[in-house]
């Protein structure tokens, strides 16, 4: 057995036929996978969490719980802050802690106090609301991070909402129709400015007509659920302008498809990318020998599924590859909005990997397919049964798992004592086996499995070759069916 040669090389060179800045637009350093993805949120009191009890409450807040442990989000949110630089205070004294954070996203929700007047006056300087909301922009697309900028428009007043007093709604009522023109003139600028790593949001939609969402006898700032509604949207924004963005321009090709190379936890991973992702992001995770047969998931990333690789070899499917798997389904699913229920492939002792981490996560496999899988390691590579073993691996599996050889042979495996587990959440299961397989004998491996789950009301495809071939001991041969193989993952795939 032996695994897939990976050769990385650097991308941008065929870059050539794209304009300069697209090319610098896809190459927005996001670093390595194990970096988090840095937000910068800037805005005035609604951004900085004003009228909850704890700025836990706020949107920045809410918005890092959203989007994960992949991403580290930092509320530059200023009570009172206007967009003007004539504004006191105005947002323009943020922008050096904003470009020291080094951020690859900036959210910047303002407008609401420059539609002020009274002794601040703001509305009666409003003429350079346009000239400063350029220099704004351009002061943050220049930073060296390169990151993509979100300008917003404002959040609406909500004069719907319970408890406001007749002055206040005085209030509110002038100064909504100008904050309703601020927000056609932030959408125009973003147009103006044309920056190819610039975009406008709308959070108007949010609140508008939602009274339930604001805090009771104001009108402007949101209640707990308002920052949290203001989250979401955001954070969807966010994970749709990242998700088929990776972290490095380090990328080859995969039988004509961009893969894209990167490291999780120290071990090289790696994804392929569909040309046109289908509903709902589906992706198969290999584990080991990611070349091996691998015809079938050259078929399914033509039916928009992503496939996926995080070299765990010498592990065994021990704890310490349970952590690697753990880290690489965050990463996938929080930044890259991959399904939270990828397909689990599995050749020979990828089947060890496959089956702990399915164990671990029976709620997060929408199926498994597996390929002369080990799922007995006394029987591979412990040689403890008819089959041939690997008195290395043998070793090193009991040193990864701190086992002693006396102390494992009269235990049950692992998968077997808990086959209930996988039966209960009716996973779908197929395996294809030899039956001349003296590497991974099949009576001791998939047959026993199968027999364990049906004892528990469950199921197994089966697929039989008669004979693998001599020179590999019975344990590889020709797929004599991948299109079976393909149409049994479009059925379960989540």
């Amino acid at each position: 057995m032996s695994s897939q040669v990976i050769v990385s090389r650097f991308f941008c060179a065929r870059a050539v036929c794209l304009s300069l800045g697209f090319c610098l637009f896809w190459m927005m350093p996001l670093g390595h996978a194990s970096e988090a993805v840095r937000v910068a949120c800037l805005g005035d009191s609604i951004t900085q969490g004003a009228r909850v009890a704890s700025d836990q409450l706020s949107y920045p807040a809410q918005l890092g719980k959203v989007l994960g442990n992949h991403f580290e989000v930092r509320n530059f949110g200023l009570g009172g802050a206007t967009l003007m630089r004539s504004g006191s205070p105005s947002i323009w004294s943020q922008l050096d802690a904003v470009e020291t954070f080094d951020p690859h996203v900036i959210v910047v929700a303002l407008g609401t106090n420059d539609t002020v007047e009274g002794k601040r006056k703001n509305w009666s300087r409003i003429g350079r609301f346009e000239t400063d909301c350029r220099d704004l922009l351009d002061s943050l697309l220049k930073f060296d991070s390169s990151p993509i900028v979100w300008l917003a428009g404002p959040t609406p007043m909500v004069l719907e909402t319970p408890g406001l007093s007749a002055e206040r709604l005085e209030d509110l009522r002038e100064r909504q129709p100008r904050l309703e023109q601020l927000r056609a003139l932030l959408k125009k600028t973003v147009h103006a400015v044309g920056s190819k790593r610039l975009r406008y949001m709308d959070l108007g939609p949010v609140l508008r007509r939602r009274p339930e969402l604001l805090t009771q006898a104001d009108g402007v700032h949101p209640n707990a659920e308002g920052y949290r509604a203001i989250a979401l949207r955001v954070a969807s924004r966010i994970r749709k302008e990242l998700q088929d963005r990776w972290p490095t321009p380090n990328r080859d090709s995969w039988r004509g498809f961009r893969r894209f190379h990167f490291t999780i936890m120290g071990k090289k991973a790696w994804v392929v990318a569909p040309l046109q992702p289908a509903e709902g992001r589906p992706w198969v995770w290999r584990a080991r020998f990611p070349g091996y047969h691998a015809e079938m998931d050259h078929q399914l990333l033509g039916h928009g599924f992503h496939l996926a690789f995080v070299d765990v070899a010498g592990l065994y499917g021990a704890p310490a590859a349970m952590e690697i798997g753990d880290a690489l389904h965050a990463y996938l699913t929080q930044r890259h909005r991959m399904s939270a229920k990828p397909v689990l492939e599995a050749v020979s002792r990828g089947g060890l990997f496959a089956y702990h981490w399915a164990l671990k996560h029976p709620g997060s496999v929408s199926a498994i397919y597996c390929d002369t899988p080990v799922c007995d390691p006394k029987s591979w590579p412990g040689g403890l049964g008819s089959g041939n073993g690997s008195p290395g691996d043998w070793r090193r599996l009991l040193d990864v798992y701190g086992w002693r050889e006396g102390d494992v042979a009269p235990q049950e495996p692992y998968l077997f004592r808990k086959a209930h587990i996988i039966a209960e959440q009716r996973i779908p299961i197929m395996h294809i086996i030899s039956d001349n397989d003296t590497v991974v004998p099949p009576q001791e491996n998939t047959l026993m499995l199968k027999s364990r789950l049906e004892a528990h009301g469950h199921s197994m495809e089966l697929l039989r070759v008669s004979q693998g071939t001599v020179s590999s001991n019975g344990h590889h041969f020709t797929h004599p069916e991948p299109d079976r193989v393909v149409q049994f993952i479009l059925r379960h795939a989540q």
